[in-house]
C-alpha cells in the first residue's frame, strides 16, 4: 500500500499486536548511537545489549525503539548493516519487535562545511544528561544543519533510508517506520520539506508496517507548530512525546484521540518532573496507549541525569517545581538491579494483566 493507511486499516493493525510497551533501547556501554553502529566495539557492545535485552523480556517488555545513524552509516558503509541487523537479531532473539527512527535532528552537523564525525573512542561528560561535552562558542556560532541540507549528502542519505526500509519492508521483527523523531526541535519549519521527502521514499517500498513522525510540543493550545501538523496529517498511527505530568498527559491523549488513530507514546518517563511510573503506566494500560519509556540500564549515556535546562532554570529562579532527588529517565542500574523495585514490579503487574487480555 503506496499511501497512508486509512484509519480503519491502522486500527486493525493495531488491535493485532495487543498492548505494545518498551523502551528507547541503547546499550549501557555505548556513549551515542554512533558508539552503538560504529565497528569499534561492536562485539563487546553487542554482548551487552544481549544481557540487557534479556531483561527487557523477563519484566514483559515486547518492543524497542532504535535510532538508525546516518554518521556511521557515511563512514562505515560496508558493516553498518551488518551491525544494524545483529541488533535486530538480538531484539527478536528477547522477543522484543523493533520501532526504527530513521532521521533526527539531536547532534546534527553545524555549518556551511559538511565535518564527518569521528568513528572510534567516543568522548563523553560525566554528570552530563547523554554524556554530551558542551558546545564551543565557536561551535554554537555555526548553525545546525540536517544531513539533506548539503547537497552533496542528499543521494547518500536518501540511498541510506531507501535500503533500510527495502532490507525490512516485509519483516515482522520491525514494528513501525518512525520517520522523523521530533520534526523541528532543532531546524524549525524547514522540517517540512524534509518529511514530505521522507514518508514519500519510504512508501515507496510499500512496507507492511506503519509510520508516523512524531508531536512532541504539547497541546496546550493545539498544536502549533506546522511541522508537527504536518506529522499527523502525514503519519498512519499517531506518534507522540510526554515528559510532562500525569494531569497534562490525560489531556494530550484525550486531544489526539480525535485522530481516530493508534497512540504511540515514543518518548516518556521524566520523574524530575513528575511524570512517573507509578501514575503513568496504569494510564497507558487503560487507555491502550503503545509506549517506549526513555531508557533502560543506566550507562555512559547518563539520561538518569536532568536535561542541562532544567538546571538553568534552577540557577535562573530557584524553582521548586522538580524534584532534583529522583532520576529523570531509565529503569535499571548498572549491576541490572532496579532503580525502584516497587516500579519494576508495578510494570511487571500490568504487563501481566496485558497479556491476559
Amino acid at each position: 500500500m503506496k499511501e497512508q493507511w486509512t484509519r480503519e486499516r491502522a486500527n486493525e493493525w493495531y488491535a493485532a499486536q495487543g498492548w505494545l510497551r518498551g523502551c528507547n533501547f541503547i546499550g549501557s556501554d555505548c556513549v551515542n548511537r554512533l558508539d552503538m553502529f560504529q565497528r569499534y566495539g561492536a562485539e563487546a557492545k553487542l554482548a551487552t545489549a544481549d544481557r540487557e535485552l534479556a531483561l527487557c523480556r523477563e519484566i514483559g517488555f515486547n518492543t524497542v525503539r532504535i535510532w538508525a545513524n546516518f554518521d556511521v552509516y557515511y563512514a562505515e558503509p560496508d558493516s553498518y548493516f551488518e551491525i544494524f541487523e545483529k541488533y535486530i537479531e538480538l531484539c527478536a532473539k528477547h522477543g522484543q519487535k523493533v520501532m526504527v527512527v530513521l532521521t533526527h535532528e539531536e547532534d546534527l552537523p553545524r555549518g556551511d562545511v559538511f565535518v564527518p564525525k569521528k568513528m572510534g573512542e567516543q568522548a563523553y561528560a560525566l554528570g552530563e544528561h547523554q554524556g554530551r561535552i558542551p558546545l564551543s562558542e565557536e561551535e554554537k556560532a555555526k548553525a545546525p544543519r540536517h544531513y539533506l541540507e548539503y547537497p552533496e549528502l542528499r543521494e547518500k542519505f536518501f540511498t541510506m533510508i531507501s535500503e533500510t526500509v527495502r532490507r525490512y519492508a516485509q519483516d515482522e521483527r520491525i514494528i513501525c517506520w518512525n520517520i522523523y523523531n521530533e520534526p523541528g526541535i532543532t531546524i524549525g519549519a524547514r522540517s517540512c520539506d524534509i518529511l514530505r521527502e521522507l514518508f514519500a521514499l519510504v512508501r515507496a517500498e510499500d512496507p507492511i508496517q506503519p509510520l508516523c513522525a512524531d508531536m512532541w510540543r504539547g497541546v496546550k493550545h493545539g498544536i502549533a507548530s506546522a511541522e508537527e501538523k504536518l506529522a499527523i496529517e502525514l503519519s498512519d498511527v499517531i506518534s507522540f512525546h510526554s515528559y510532562q505530568s500525569y494531569e497534562k498527559l490525560v489531556v494530550t491523549i484525550k486531544y489526539l484521540e480525535r485522530y481516530g488513530r493508534p497512540l504511540l507514546l515514543t518518548e516518556w518517563l521524566h520523574r524530575i518532573n513528575h511524570n512517573n511510573i507509578a501514575e503513568v503506566y496504569p494510564l497507558l494500560y487503560i487507555t491502550n496507549v503503545a509506549n517506549y519509556c526513555w531508557g533502560f540500564v543506566v550507562g555512559k549515556t547518563q539520561t538518569h541525569e536532568p536535561w542541562p535546562s532544567l538546571w538553568d532554570e534552577y540557577d535562573r529562579s530557584g524553582t521548586e517545581r522538580y524534584d532534583f532527588t529522583k532520576w529523570q529517565h531509565d529503569l535499571f542500574r548498572p549491576n541490572l538491579r532496579p532503580y525502584d523495585p516497587r516500579e519494576i514490579a508495578l510494570i511487571k503487574k500490568f504487563n501481566a494483566l496485558a497479556d491476559a487480555d
